[in-house]
């Protein structure tokens, strides 16, 4: 866009010149076209005339051009020349809208990017009217440009505060619901330890006080029967323990497998028969006779907490199954329930440590590291272990189990 001056007759002046003004029909006033000259030529913007035409010469500008953007006046009206010096990322759109304002004779109002003679990035602020002529029509673009480059610079400033604002805000969000999610879990695992704490040491200080005052007078079945359940919930205790230890011993890593050549068929079977006893279910094993190197505790721990897993979350009816199978190099152990099965939405962080699964009942929480311990314990041997839909419904809990090198076999 550009901008051109007129002469006393209404044609074009030559570029430099300048409007003498006129009063109420009187002639020019002295020394008006000077005073408008120094005026156009001291302001802090270019002023400037174009043809109305899309691509339309530049028939003046003002020679503030030349500090501003480093070029003459002259160069500045060469034919096509503003193109050039737009921007390239900004040039498609700012040409589009040369255009549209060409076309419609709108008013031309845009902020776009310039390269300077030397190189540098320029903003521009650049307003443009379309003059017309006596009888309406279009006749040539006034329009005049700015240098805003320290504004939009401040601008940017300011975006790039309250987005490093934006994001602190966000940190502090973030740390806040972290906190909030550990409370929550220190909570919840607070909870579900002095449960499992209180519950067993209860009865174990019960049935030592009972033994202690009467002891004498309570039949030789009674007291086996309290010295049973002295023993069953000690083991409770010391199994709670141990899970503590063993999840703390893997979160720092100094926990290693202990691996030796293990009939797992036969490990499975003896678990499942204890749990069948325990707990008075129904528990059918499908195992096949796999030998593996593995660290048998560890095994044994999966398949008793899968097991547990399986006696708090359905009902005393619901059918249980084991299953073990060897898949090429690996061995697959499974425990399967037809249960109401875990949702989508949980499948993913339930072996998490201190989740808790759907179905859990309300006077028995669990402490909610046993599913972790059998992830953790899968990962120690180099295997994984996760959760599926069952086929026919409920929960399939599956882990595998790597089968070593035995060392003696490979010479080690």
């Amino acid at each position: 866009m550009g901008a051109e001056t007129w002469s006393e007759s209404a044609g074009r002046v030559s570029a430099g010149q300048a409007p003498a003004g006129r009063v109420q029909g009187q002639g020019w006033l002295p020394g008006t076209a000077e005073r408008y000259q120094a005026l156009s030529e001291q302001i802090p913007a270019v002023l400037y005339s174009e043809v109305h035409a899309p691509g339309g010469s530049v028939i003046y500008h003002s020679p503030q051009n030349q500090g501003l953007l480093g070029y003459t006046a002259e160069e500045a009206m060469q034919p096509g020349f503003w193109k050039t010096l737009v921007h390239p990322e900004d040039r498609d759109w700012v040409l589009a809208e040369d255009e549209r304002c060409e076309r419609t004779g709108e008013p031309w109002h845009v902020e776009y990017r310039v390269l300077t003679n030397d190189g540098r990035v320029v903003w521009l602020r650049d307003h443009a009217v379309l003059v017309r002529g006596q009888q309406g029509e279009p006749d040539y673009w006034q329009g005049y440009y700015i240098d805003i480059t320290e504004q939009k610079q401040a601008e940017a400033a300011l975006r790039q505060a309250l987005e490093r604002e934006r994001q602190a805000l966000e940190r502090e969000r973030q740390a806040a619901r972290q906190l909030r999610a550990l409370d929550e879990l220190k909570n919840t695992f607070l909870d579900a330890v002095s449960h499992e704490l209180r519950t067993p040491l209860a009865t174990v200080i019960g049935i030592a006080l009972t033994l202690q005052r009467a002891g004498s007078s309570l039949t030789q079945q009674d007291t086996a029967d309290l010295i049973d359940r002295l023993v069953a919930n000690a083991s409770k205790l010391d199994r709670l323990l141990v899970d503590l230890l063993d999840l703390d011993r893997l979160s720092k890593g100094i926990l290693a497998p202990q691996r030796t050549r293990t009939d797992l068929g036969a490990l499975v079977d003896r678990i499942a028969q204890e749990w069948r006893q325990r707990s008075g279910r129904q528990l059918e094993v499908m195992a096949e006779p796999v030998v593996a190197w593995v660290d048998p505790a560890k095994v044994e721990r999966v398949v008793e907490n899968l097991l547990a897993n399986a006696d708090r979350h359905t009902t005393q009816d619901t059918p249980v199954w084991v299953k073990l199978a060897r898949r090429g190099q690996e061995v697959l152990l499974a425990v399967e329930d037809a249960g109401r099965g875990v949702p989508p939405e949980l499948q993913a962080v339930l072996f998490e440590p201190f989740r808790q699964g759907p179905g859990a009942p309300a006077h028995a929480p669990g402490v909610g590291i046993g599913l972790s311990l059998v992830a953790r314990f899968a990962e120690l041997h180099g295997g994984r272990a996760w959760v599926q839909d069952r086929p026919g419904g409920g929960a399939s809990f599956q882990v595998l189990f790597p089968d070593a090198a035995d060392p003696a076999e490979t010479g080690g």
